[in-house]
């Protein structure tokens, strides 16, 4: 049996919605006007200038996400999402769920959906869902896997 092919793309949600975009950096911004004028005197500027630092990488990573380019693999690995200082990977041997979206794939290692499902796994944005759906059974199929597939709206 051949091997599939690998196949890697980038979405950039961020550059696709640039007025989101723009708002979520302002929000950014005024959060850290906020935390400049209400920290407390008595922290000093070492401390107010440490919780502004703590305050923009905290807000920053929430929505890394969406700010930063996201590149997508699917290969003999597994599937991974990298962006600039995260990357997630999970091997085809340890997916049990495939949730099918309308915007991308989940792919799940847990048997079971739970209020850990959203912080497990890889989610795969797509623009063309059922070229990577196919690429990702074809994957699957090679490692021998048989996940439970779950189609969502």
């Amino acid at each position: 049996m051949t091997e599939p092919e690998p196949m890697t793309w980038t979405i950039h949600l961020a550059a696709q919605r640039p007025g989101r975009a723009a708002v979520a950096v302002l929000l950014i911004v005024l959060a850290l006007f906020a935390v400049s004028v209400l920290a407390p005197a008595q922290w000093g500027e070492g401390g107010r200038v440490l919780m502004l630092l703590l305050t923009a990488l905290l807000l920053f990573a929430a929505i890394a996400e969406f700010l930063l380019p996201v590149t997508y693999t699917l290969n003999a690995a597994g599937a991974q999402a990298r962006l600039p200082g995260s990357t997630r990977v999970l091997s085809w041997t340890r997916v049990r769920r495939v949730y099918l979206r309308p915007d991308g794939i989940k792919l799940s290692p847990l048997v079971a959906s739970g209020w850990m499902e959203q912080y497990r796994g890889v989610f795969l944005r797509t623009y063309d869902r059922e070229a990577v759906l196919s690429t990702v059974r074809a994957w699957l199929a090679d490692a021998g896997v048989t996940p439970e597939f779950i189609e969502e709206d």
